[in-house]
């Protein structure tokens, strides 16, 4: 065996056991196991970028096997198919030297395939539907709130508004389940790539960037989604079936929080071009994450600067 073999299989068995201590992270640490769940495909990446997906997937099973002899298959299961497609994907996209977006798509593409196979063997497996248990757990705690507010004297009608009012957010929710995947599932492909690119920049490799944030422009098929999203509503009263609803909260959702960072975007480049300080600056973004007015003008914003490119005026 070569010095270059034998440096591959030393770097493979460290990435492979830091893989097997951010999965005990993950599932023993209640606070930071969080954060460990979030960039577990991160050894795997390296793994693939530097030594192929070959050695990738050996590492994900080694993970897999070592779960599953600490906490059951079921949980290995999950830790392998949640984590460990993303990681091999994304490996092998930058690997064949992807640009970043389509790495990020690809990566996003992988997560969300992960989460919908796992929800389904969950469902079909162990007759237990996640989605449904949440849901439940959340009608639960809103009729306990609302039978704390009755204990503390508070009216009837005022009761009763108030729980419709959460029981229609959570409605919202259910129907919004699609997008909410979605956007986890970019979340996390982009956490990922970020966290890959600068552990290898201390290692010496660099990865390529994204734009940076105060320049990025969506193309302008979004606006046309985002429309067709608000035209399957509008569709919804004359033709009540259901899904045109679905269908149509969820693109408005994915498309309006596209425009959202959009309008960030937009804000951050006008930030810089006038040189705002950075005590205002911080102001500025709270009033917009904190504001549902101001938040819904940033969107609206981002949306007609994919139109009209507010930066070239």
């Amino acid at each position: 065996m070569g010095p270059a073999n034998t440096r591959s299989t030393v770097e493979g068995a460290m990435l492979s056991a830091i893989t097997i201590i951010i999965s005990l992270i993950a599932l023993y640490v209640p606070v930071l196991g969080v954060f460990a769940s979030l960039i577990w495909p991160v050894p795997i990446i390296i793994l693939g970028i530097r030594h192929g997906a070959r050695t990738s997937i050996l590492a994900t099973a080694v993970a897999g096997i070592a779960v599953a002899m600490l906490q059951g298959p079921a949980q290995s299961f999950n830790v392998v198919l949640g984590f460990g497609l993303l990681g091999v994907v994304m490996g092998w996209a930058i690997r064949k030297k992807f640009s970043p977006y389509k790495v990020l798509m690809i990566g996003s593409a992988a997560s969300l395939v992960s989460e919908v196979v796992l929800i389904a063997a969950t469902i079909y497996l162990m007759g237990f539907n996640p989605m449904k248990a949440e849901l439940s757990a959340m009608k639960e705690s809103i009729t306990m709130v609302g039978n704390m507010y009755k204990n503390m004297g508070a009216s009837p009608e005022m009761v009763k508004e108030m729980v419709e009012g959460y029981g229609k957010i959570l409605d919202f929710f259910t129907l919004a389940i699609p997008a909410l995947l979605v956007l986890s599932s970019v979340v996390s492909a982009f956490l990922n790539y970020q966290m890959t690119k600068l552990i290898l920049s201390r290692l010496g490799q660099k990865l390529e960037d994204f734009t940076p944030f105060w320049l990025w422009r969506l193309p302008e098929y979004t606006v046309f989604l985002f429309l067709l999203g608000v035209l399957f509503n509008m569709l919804e009263y004359y033709w009540p079936v259901g899904v045109l609803k679905s269908i149509g909260t969820n693109l408005q959702l994915i498309f309006g929080f596209a425009f959202i960072l959009e309008g960030l975007s937009l804000v951050a480049y006008y930030m810089g071009r006038f040189n705002v300080s950075k005590i205002l600056r911080v102001l500025l973004v709270l009033l917009i994450f904190f504001n549902p007015f101001v938040t819904q003008l940033v969107m609206w914003a981002g949306m007609f600067d994919i139109l009209f490119n507010f930066r070239h005026i």
